[in-house]
């Protein structure tokens, strides 16, 4: 027990100088470059309109490397700082991709958890960006990962997607094919 209370405090222990949460300018933060200016602009127009339509707020960041960081303490991070979703309703997700790092993560409010539990989060990680990611398209696997989880706020079932070859459950990497 005492061996697993040590892993534990390691994994979610940050390194001493983790990597600073940017300040939140918009629904799209693509620090990373991943998407082209016209790309970032569309999305950032999608989301703000689903955003009135449903009230639900979906943000995307994107950071070249987490610096050493657990995708996962980064992400509790950002949430923390950045309080996506409405007071009260805690409606909102967190898309982050680490690009040169190969990480993502996918945070999602409590107020969404019944719509997009971690098991649909995970699917839309696997069947749906990483696929993208691992050929290349980043952008699409950004977009095509932020329109599966707007059709799963909505209350919509996801289409079946044939599961990726080589994915792992429960990862947040995506390794060159």
């Amino acid at each position: 027990v005492a061996a697993c209370a040590a892993v534990a405090a390691a994994a979610l222990t940050a390194p001493a100088r983790a990597l600073d949460v940017p300040p939140l300018t918009g629904r799209v933060v693509d620090l990373a470059g991943v998407l082209s200016s016209d790309e970032a602009r569309a999305l950032e127009g999608e989301l703000a309109a689903f955003e009135r339509e449903t009230t639900h707020q979906i943000v995307v960041l994107t950071v070249p490397s987490l610096e050493g960081e657990a995708i996962e303490s980064f992400g509790i991070r950002v949430g923390e700082q950045w309080k996506i979703g409405h007071e009260g309703r805690d409606n909102g997700v967190i898309v982050i991709v680490a690009s040169k790092d190969r990480r993502a993560r996918i945070e999602v409010g409590y107020g969404l958890e019944g719509v997009i539990p971690d098991a649909v989060a995970a699917r839309v990680l696997r069947d749906v960006m990483f696929p993208r990611f691992k050929q290349g398209a980043m952008a699409s696997g950004v977009r095509d990962g932020v329109q599966a989880l707007m059709q799963a706020a909505r209350g919509e079932e996801l289409p079946a997607l044939p599961r990726a070859r080589d994915a792992r459950p429960g990862g947040c990497t995506f390794e060159p094919l």
